[in-house]
């Protein structure tokens, strides 16, 4: 029988410069291949009028999954889907309007195949 390994991935990160900003997952590792089911992305004043843009790095480009607002301030953007992601791939959140000391957030549920 083989062991599911789940991958439940969270990031956080106060940006100190102020602008659009992409806040990255951990790189899939050598001989792996990585499941993703659920991507949550935003900041801490995320505004109905802003948006966010979640996806993955295939290796070569960004592949945007969801772009959206919240319906309320502050709460995070949501993807729910399946993707597979193999060796140097990763999830992102692209945020913009992001201010000086404001808390991005990336949240990623999958499992290890």
């Amino acid at each position: 029988m083989t062991e599911i390994k789940v991958h439940q991935f969270e990031k956080d990160l106060a940006f100190a410069t102020g602008h659009d900003n992409y806040i990255i997952g951990q790189r899939v590792k050598t001989g792996q291949v990585l499941k993703i089911t659920h991507i949550a992305g935003g900041f801490d004043e995320l505004a109905t009028t802003e948006y966010a843009v979640l996806g993955y790095y295939n290796g070569h480009a960004y592949i945007p999954l969801k772009k959206g607002a919240p319906t309320v301030t502050g709460d995070l953007i949501h993807w729910d889907g399946e993707i597979w992601l193999r060796e140097q791939q990763y999830v992102y959140a692209f945020l913009t309007d992001v201010a000086n000391g404001e808390v991005m957030r990336l949240r990623v549920l999958g499992k290890y195949e």
